[in-house]
């Protein structure tokens, strides 16, 4: 099982949700790491170049996949960066992007972790 602490996921709720099953966890942690890269990517470049539509729609397609994996603060962070770009006028969330990628980072250090230790043969 999982003595790691993890500071940026949790993935029990997913682990739960499938009877324990370590593997489909392990699978599905693996399908964020290779979608949620270019996603976060996309919403990026949306943010520096102040396109709201694009933000609305590349923060909340990344909030449901940091919510699989448990990511609970980068997932509130996007559901505000969603509101902002929804509101009239839009407001920009330039000011959040350096948090926004280094929370990104350590989920994905922390995701990949899982990916890669939880679940082998030691």
């Amino acid at each position: 099982m999982n003595d790691h602490r993890y500071q940026h996921i949790n993935p029990e709720p997913l682990l739960d949700a499938m009877g324990g099953d370590v593997t489909a966890c392990r699978h599905m942690f693996g399908t964020f790491l290779k979608s949620a890269p270019a996603t976060f990517a996309r919403l990026d470049a949306a943010i520096q170049q102040d396109d709201a539509v694009q933000v609305k729609r590349e923060a909340h397609s990344l909030k449901s996949t940091t919510a699989l994996v448990g990511a609970g603060v980068l997932t509130d962070m996007l559901k505000a960066v969603e509101v902002q770009s929804r509101a009239e006028p839009p407001q920009s969330a330039a000011a959040s992007l350096p948090e926004l990628r280094n929370l990104f980072a350590a989920v994905v250090a922390e995701v990949q972790h899982y990916v890669d230790q939880v679940g082998v043969a030691q």
